[in-house]
């Protein structure tokens, strides 16, 4: 415990001192206070602890990010490579909490595939003028309002890029250079979060499933919180899942299933959002520990 304790400290002093290191980065005709800049975010720094969710850790860092910027809409992206789609996790807007969404990472007309796609952040402070320089044209929000300006931010783990942190807002020409470092400061929080959660997702797979043969158990004998859960899917996605968990990949369950692998892609990605999960892996594992398998 006297080790972890040692730990955060240090991390927050690297992340106090790299606050410091962005006045490099303002503009002489753009001053900041930096005095109540490094206030709002060791206050931050104080807030969040290894034992939180990243949907804690994403509440927690959309309170502080709007004392920073103009974050009228924040949200986390989580790209599963395999899947090539971006989750979004815990989406705010004016202090409202949106449900998930997933966006196909090969979109090429939306700005976070191509954020994530080409490993570079995205700054518009004019919406009508810049998109173009990302986008073939201005996309429409899936949820939310339509943005003027919006900066994202890839983050990298292991020098992949594993997810993306993003605001925007309704007002033109709020954003400065430096508003990008805080973004990334804040996205280390993230990282830190996603690896936690990997290492336990990945403690709790040494058992491939797709070395059991399941089948779907009796609904009715589930406990009423997994049986409400399991009644979210529809047919369709009962069989989808299951035949993830027989180890088969989308091709194969699209012929099996005689339909095209889009319309499996669909129906895992309708799954993830039922289940609030963000890969296959993590899918099968909680239908497993929801009782949903025998």
């Amino acid at each position: 415990m006297h080790g972890s304790r040692e730990n955060e400290q240090r991390a927050g002093g690297a992340f106090l001192d790299k606050v410091r290191s962005w006045s490099d980065h303002a503009s002489a005709n753009d001053p900041v206070d930096w005095e109540a800049q490094l206030r709002i975010l060791n206050e931050a720094c104080d807030l969040i602890t290894p034992d939180l969710s990243l949907a804690e850790v994403i509440s927690a860092i959309y309170g502080s990010v709007n004392q920073l910027m103009d974050a009228h809409g924040f949200a986390v992206g989580l790209y599963d490579e395999k899947e090539n789609t971006i989750l979004f996790r815990g989406m705010r807007e004016n202090d409202q909490r949106f449900p998930d969404w997933i966006v196909d990472a090969n979109d090429a007309g939306r700005f976070a595939p191509w954020c994530i796609t080409h490993g570079s952040e995205i700054f518009i402070n004019d919406m009508d003028l810049e998109y173009s320089r990302y986008v073939p044209t201005p996309p429409r929000p899936k949820v939310g309002t339509e943005p003027k300006a919006v900066l994202y931010v890839p983050l990298r783990m292991k020098d992949k890029v594993v997810a993306l942190i993003t605001v925007r807002t309704p007002h033109k020409g709020v954003y400065r250079t430096h508003h990008l470092h805080i973004l990334r400061t804040l996205g280390s929080f993230v990282l830190r979060t996603l690896d936690l959660s990997q290492e336990h997702g990945t403690a709790a797979a040494k058992v491939p499933p797709g070395q059991k043969q399941w089948k779907w158990s009796d609904v009715e004998g589930l406990p009423p919180r997994s049986m409400r859960a399991a009644a979210s899917l529809t047919t369709r996605e009962k069989e989808v899942l299951l035949l993830m968990a027989s180890g088969l990949p989308n091709k194969a369950i699209a012929q099996k299933l005689f339909v095209s692998p889009d319309t499996i892609k669909t129906h895992t990605l309708n799954i993830y959002l039922k289940m609030d999960v963000g890969t296959r892996t993590a899918a099968i594992m909680k239908a497993i520990e929801l009782g949903w398998f025998v």
